[in-house]
């Protein structure tokens, strides 16, 4: 299932990519649903909000490391019975490895959902997917912290 769910996030992700690569030029919008969000062909060449631009080694090199740290992570056993916390590092290794896709052989990334309530940077699938991999490590975290915390608060009952 882990490697399944990395495998549909990158399968996503450089499809819907290389739709917008192929049928629209930079900076062409199409609305999706009006007012809400548009499909703008955008080439990111920074991370998220196009911070760090043209440094596209040290994103290569820090995805290559995430990659292999997840795997050796996972491999000792240490996501057994945390299934929130397999799901989110899945997601954020699926989006990672979509936008290092992008950088090795583009030299950019392509990102093309821009929402339009709201003034905020344009971004893809696998930005999607980090984020909210992210958040399901950051709650999975949180229910271990709390879980811990209340049976800690049982033992000083007793």
């Amino acid at each position: 299932m882990f490697y399944l769910l990395i495998a549909l996030v990158v399968v996503l992700d450089q499809v819907m990519k290389y739709y917008i690569r192929a049928n629209m030029d930079v900076t062409e919008s199409v609305p999706l649903w009006e007012g809400v969000i548009n499909l703008t062909s955008h080439r990111n060449p920074g991370a998220a909000f196009g911070i760090l631009e043209g440094q596209q080694w040290f994103f290569i090199l820090s995805t290559a490391a995430v990659v292999v740290g997840v795997i050796y992570f996972r491999a000792k056993g240490e996501l057994k019975g945390r299934p929130l916390m397999e799901i989110g590092l899945a997601l954020l290794m699926g989006g990672a490895i979509g936008n290092a896709i992008d950088r090795v052989l583009f030299g950019v990334v392509t990102d093309f959902f821009d929402l339009q309530f709201v003034s905020f940077a344009i971004f893809n699938i696998a930005d999607v997917a980090i984020n909210i991999g992210v958040g399901l490590m950051i709650l999975s975290m949180l229910i271990e912290w709390l879980q811990t915390r209340k049976s800690v608060s049982r033992e000083e009952e007793a």
